[in-house]
């Protein structure tokens, strides 16, 4: 539901489900810019080497 003011938007009322939706799907695609972010700085981790340090974790 759009909210007016003299006949301009000023609010969206949405419904509680829809909003954590929508803040899960910001979260998201705030992690992928982050990370592509990080990939062009040269901070990436090759996937065989992020495989083997998940593995290590998990044997301890």
């Amino acid at each position: 539901m759009i909210l007016t003011q003299r006949g301009r938007g000023v609010a969206v009322l949405v419904g509680v489900h829809e909003y954590q939706r929508m803040q899960e799907r910001l979260e998201l695609l705030e992690d992928i810019h982050r990370s592509e972010a990080q990939i062009d700085a040269g901070e990436g981790v090759p996937h065989a080497e992020a495989k083997d340090m998940i593995l290590r974790n998990l044997r301890q």
